[in-house]
């Protein structure tokens, strides 16, 4: 599933480490033509559900009509059923929309997503996409298109939209979310398909769409300073989530990261562990699973420490050069001198 980042990227305020970083954030006040953006919101579920399908190709190009690149990732991506504009396309669809499995849990979604919570939500995207109107100006503005994509991703993006994928959030003690099979989703992805996580989730994942391109895998302290600012940009496009949420932890799990944030520290600051090139040893702090995985750290850790170091790290940074917008933190290519700023806590 794609908690966290693009390609390698989709993975993955309680406590004040960071506290001040996060109020100078929501100091912000938007340029007029931010704070009134117009947020755009589409239920693709709906519409590929109450679609005609007796012509299939025809509901086909409807969809692709309305949807563009999003039709297209949905069909071939997600569901890997053929080219989206190809004369199968639409017919290969009728399985789906039909399946018993996918049937009920667009009944679960339509019981857990409400009109009303929707609408909260809403509001929460919109006032986090102004957000990034302001920050990044010359950005397109995302529409927002809620969907059903099978459990194969929770948050799709593309060019020009957000996609969120609501059976990937309807909670671990859903029956949906029980029945589905532990080989694939083992409980620790379960604990994350609570709604809570969708807007941490959603800015998480644009954020690594748009700037995945600066992602370079040369060694552990690349790694640390691209997720890093990413985290960064995400709270800076939602500052009111707490940080477990942010990381997908629970508080306990937040308190062990700050607890042993010293530790955690001295396990990969030593040089042959910081420099490591190997994307396997590199992996293991940013992977998602029940712990972190690199030498050194315990089972009892919570998983992808790395992305929380490189946090970390890139608020220190930014607490040093408040003058710093986060398009401007992105330019920064010297990583020495962001490291130069963290005072890991004893």
């Amino acid at each position: 599933m794609y908690r966290y980042l693009v390609i390698l990227f989709m993975l993955f305020i309680s406590g004040c480490g960071g506290c001040e970083n996060v109020k100078t954030i929501k100091k912000i006040e938007l340029n007029p033509e931010a704070k009134n953006a117009e947020i755009l919101f589409s239920r693709f579920d709906h519409d590929l559900f109450n679609a005609d399908f007796s012509n299939p190709a025809e509901a086909s190009q409807q969809l692709y009509h309305k949807y563009g690149n999003f039709f297209c990732r949905f069909v071939e991506n997600d569901l890997m059923l053929a080219q989206c504009q190809s004369d199968s396309a639409g017919a290969l669809l009728i399985p789906f929309i039909r399946n018993r499995d996918i049937v009920e849990t667009r009944k679960e979604i339509e019981r857990v997503f409400t009109q009303d919570k929707l609408d909260e939500l809403n509001a929460e995207l919109t006032k986090s996409l102004r957000r990034w109107n302001h920050f990044f100006p010359e950005s397109a503005i995302p529409e927002v298109i809620y969907y059903q994509s099978a459990w194969n991703n929770n948050i799709s993006c593309s060019d020009s939209a957000i996609g969120i994928s609501l059976d990937t959030y309807l909670g671990t003690d859903n029956k949906v979310t029980k029945q589905l099979s532990p080989e694939a989703f083992p409980n620790y992805k379960k604990q994350n398909m609570d709604e809570k996580y969708i807007l941490a989730d959603a800015m998480k994942g644009w954020v690594a769409f748009k700037f995945g391109r600066y992602y370079e895998r040369k060694d552990l302290l690349s790694e640390l300073i691209f997720y890093g600012k990413l985290m960064h940009t995400a709270e800076a496009l939602a500052p009111d989530i707490a940080d477990s949420t942010m990381m997908s932890w629970t508080s306990s799990q937040l308190k062990w990261a700050e607890d042993h944030e010293w530790t955690t520290w001295k396990a990969m600051a030593n040089e042959k562990v910081m420099y490591q090139s190997k994307g396997f040893e590199i992996g293991k702090w940013f992977a998602d699973g029940p712990f972190t995985g690199a030498t050194g750290i315990p089972q009892d850790s919570p998983p992808q420490l790395g992305v929380w170091m490189g946090w970390k790290i890139v608020r220190d940074y930014m607490k040093v050069h408040p003058e710093l917008t986060p398009a401007l933190l992105w330019d920064e290519k010297d990583n020495q001198k962001m490291l130069a700023e963290f005072k890991p806590k004893h």
